[in-house]
């Protein structure tokens, strides 16, 4: 039998309510929680850009067996799939803070949950299974109790860009991949 693995968004203050993430669909709005609706939707700007609040997403072994559990791991398919004028932008850190909204008055997007100081976010779509983000690199592992546990590995924070070239209207889908090596 294989380790459960979730994906679990985080929102709110310290330490954040999470919900898991099992219909594996993210929305991002206006707005700090993980409802997957058309409340509080994002809307093309007439000038400069317009971002979404932060999404906080982790790991956790919610159950299974598993010797152990390593090199965690996400990417894109390394094709932004969502049209002009709207990007994905990511970080990586080890500790929690309550989402935001990144100054629209800096582009690309800056993240405190990028590191001190506050640094820029990468773009989500030059990730690929060949060069993954690397969400050990703070709290690595390998996890070999081989019992549940909570947030194993870094946060992965995405931030959605709007800009006034975008088209209105709900997005296709894109795809993120979490990956991780198991014995």
């Amino acid at each position: 039998m294989a380790a459960n693995v979730v994906i679990n968004e985080y929102n709110g203050t310290a330490p954040g309510a999470k919900a898991v993430k099992t219909a594996g669909t993210i929305r991002f709005k206006n707005a700090d929680d993980a409802n997957v609706d058309l409340s509080d939707p994002l809307v093309v700007p007439g000038s400069g850009q317009e971002y979404s609040f932060e999404k906080w997403l982790r790991l956790e072994i919610s159950g299974g067996v598993f010797t152990q559990i390593s090199n965690l791991r996400a990417y894109s398919d390394g094709v932004n799939g969502f049209g002009s004028g709207v990007k994905l932008w990511y970080a990586v850190t080890g500790a929690y803070i309550q989402p935001v909204v990144p100054s629209e008055a800096v582009d690309p997007p800056q993240s405190a949950a990028a590191g001190s100081p506050v640094e820029n976010m990468a773009d989500f779509f030059t990730t690929t299974q060949g060069a993954p983000i690397d969400l050990d690199g703070i709290n690595i592992g390998p996890f070999t109790d081989g019992s549940p546990r909570e947030d194993i590995g870094d946060f992965l924070v995405l931030v959605m860009e709007v800009e006034p070239v975008a088209s209105n209207g709900v997005l296709a889908a894109e795809t993120l991949t979490f990956a991780f090596d198991e014995i």
